[in-house]
Protein backbone atom coordinates (compact mmCIF):
# COMPACT_ATOMS: atom_id res chain seq x y z
CA UNK A 1 0.00 0.00 0.00
CA UNK A 2 2.67 2.10 0.95
CA UNK A 3 4.15 2.44 -3.06
CA UNK A 4 0.38 3.06 -4.13
CA UNK A 5 0.36 6.01 -1.39
CA UNK A 6 3.56 7.57 -3.07
CA UNK A 7 2.42 7.21 -6.29
CA UNK A 8 -1.00 8.80 -5.93
CA UNK A 9 0.42 11.48 -3.89
CA UNK A 10 2.62 12.25 -6.83
CA UNK A 11 0.05 12.12 -9.28
CA UNK A 12 -2.20 14.35 -6.61
CA UNK A 13 0.95 17.15 -6.68
CA UNK A 14 1.40 17.08 -10.26
CA UNK A 15 -1.79 16.67 -12.18
CA UNK A 16 -4.35 17.06 -9.43
CA UNK A 17 -7.33 14.53 -8.73
CA UNK A 18 -9.39 13.06 -11.66
CA UNK A 19 -12.61 14.32 -12.07
CA UNK A 20 -15.58 11.73 -11.44
CA UNK A 21 -12.87 8.40 -10.18
CA UNK A 22 -14.48 6.70 -7.48
CA UNK A 23 -12.72 4.36 -4.61
CA UNK A 24 -14.57 1.89 -1.83
CA UNK A 25 -12.28 0.57 0.83
CA UNK A 26 -12.13 -3.20 2.89
CA UNK A 27 -10.88 -2.74 6.06
CA UNK A 28 -9.14 -5.82 8.11
CA UNK A 29 -10.20 -6.50 11.62
CA UNK A 30 -7.60 -4.47 13.05
CA UNK A 31 -8.66 -1.44 11.42
CA UNK A 32 -5.67 -1.38 8.49
CA UNK A 33 -6.79 -1.77 4.67
CA UNK A 34 -7.02 -5.03 3.36
CA UNK A 35 -8.24 -3.68 -0.30
CA UNK A 36 -8.81 -0.78 -2.23
CA UNK A 37 -10.65 -0.42 -5.54
CA UNK A 38 -11.33 1.84 -8.18
CA UNK A 39 -15.14 1.74 -9.42
CA UNK A 40 -15.82 2.71 -13.39
CA UNK A 41 -19.35 3.57 -13.17
CA UNK A 42 -19.81 5.26 -9.32
CA UNK A 43 -23.33 6.79 -10.07
CA UNK A 44 -24.55 3.23 -10.71
CA UNK A 45 -22.06 1.41 -8.35
CA UNK A 46 -24.15 4.03 -5.61
CA UNK A 47 -26.99 3.05 -6.52
CA UNK A 48 -26.89 -0.63 -6.64
CA UNK A 49 -24.81 -0.62 -3.23
CA UNK A 50 -26.15 2.45 -1.40
CA UNK A 51 -24.42 1.04 2.16
CA UNK A 52 -20.69 1.38 0.68
CA UNK A 53 -18.95 4.47 0.67
CA UNK A 54 -16.99 5.83 -1.86
CA UNK A 55 -13.70 7.94 -1.57
CA UNK A 56 -12.64 10.62 -4.43
CA UNK A 57 -8.46 10.89 -4.74
CA UNK A 58 -8.11 13.68 -2.72
CA UNK A 59 -10.16 11.26 0.20
CA UNK A 60 -8.41 7.98 -0.39
CA UNK A 61 -5.05 9.99 0.67
CA UNK A 62 -6.02 11.45 3.69
CA UNK A 63 -7.11 7.46 3.85
CA UNK A 64 -3.73 5.79 2.81
CA UNK A 65 -2.02 8.48 4.97
CA UNK A 66 -3.88 7.14 8.29
CA UNK A 67 -3.69 3.63 7.20
CA UNK A 68 0.24 4.11 7.19
CA UNK A 69 0.42 5.97 10.57
CA UNK A 70 -1.83 2.85 11.93
CA UNK A 71 0.26 0.00 10.09
CA UNK A 72 3.80 1.87 11.93
CA UNK A 73 1.99 1.82 15.36
CA UNK A 74 1.04 -1.82 14.57
CA UNK A 75 3.87 -3.58 13.56
CA UNK A 76 6.77 -1.15 14.90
Amino acid sequence: MSAFRTHLKKILDKKGPVRGRRWFVKDNKDGTIKEIKMVFHPVEYAEFNPDRKLYGDRALLKILDKNYEKYKEING
